[in-house]
């Protein structure tokens, strides 16, 4: 092949002929010597997060109902009784012996509720029988000692009362408790002989046999 000289190919390109317009390489936009900025991928969507949900608060349950006391003998109530030392160690001794003799109370506090049931069991007349006069003495020689006895006691010993006012009698609430346990520390020395042991200063919490 004939080498064509550089006019021929000159005039080649300005013809545009195909078969000598030799291939150009990609330039720039005018203007600009960067290189066109790849775009960058698109990224996927993202998985929205799932909420995270949170339990409901658990219903708050209706507070339980108290119970009730079911044993009348488990409430008690103080009651005070002005005792002299005398009647007063006469129901400590009367105490020991009745339960010498087989007595089922073993506090002196039953004691002292046993003798005022006791009592509160008498009709009015059976207990204006045995009550003895209790004169008011010239000088204090006793105290008011604080006994809790059972509330049901303390029930029928208040009715005891109110039945032996309408029947013509009126103690005191201290007075009649006296008698309640002055009989009853009578009954017990009749049990035991006629005597009473002696008690000590200071008796047991509780007696066991």
């Amino acid at each position: 092949m004939t080498r064509r000289s550089l006019r021929d190919r000159t005039r080649a390109a300005i013809a545009l002929d195909p078969e000598e317009t030799p291939e150009l390489e990609p330039t720039a936009e005018p203007g600009s010597s960067a290189p066109p900025t790849p775009q960058a991928p698109a990224t996927a969507a993202q998985t929205p997060q799932e909420t995270t949900k949170r339990p409901s608060a658990p219903t708050p349950r209706p507070a339980a109902t108290r119970k009730a006391a079911t044993a009348p003998a488990s409430e008690t109530a103080r009651l005070g009784i002005y005792l002299t030392a005398a009647e007063f160690d006469a129901a400590k001794a009367a105490y020991l012996a009745d339960w010498t003799n087989g007595g089922e109370s073993d506090t002196f506090t039953r004691w002292i509720g046993a003798a005022i049931a006791g009592h509160a069991a008498r009709t009015p007349k059976q207990r204006a029988a045995k009550a003895q006069p209790r004169g008011r003495a010239e000088e204090r020689t006793g105290s008011s000692r604080s006994f809790s006895i059972p509330a049901d006691t303390v029930a029928r010993m208040r009715a005891a009362i109110t039945a032996d006012q309408q029947a013509g009698r009126w103690p005191s609430d201290s007075a009649w408790c006296g008698e309640a346990i002055g009989l009853a520390a009578a009954a017990a020395r009749a049990t035991n002989g006629g005597t009473l042991p002696t008690p000590p200063p200071r008796l047991p919490n509780r007696l066991v046999r």
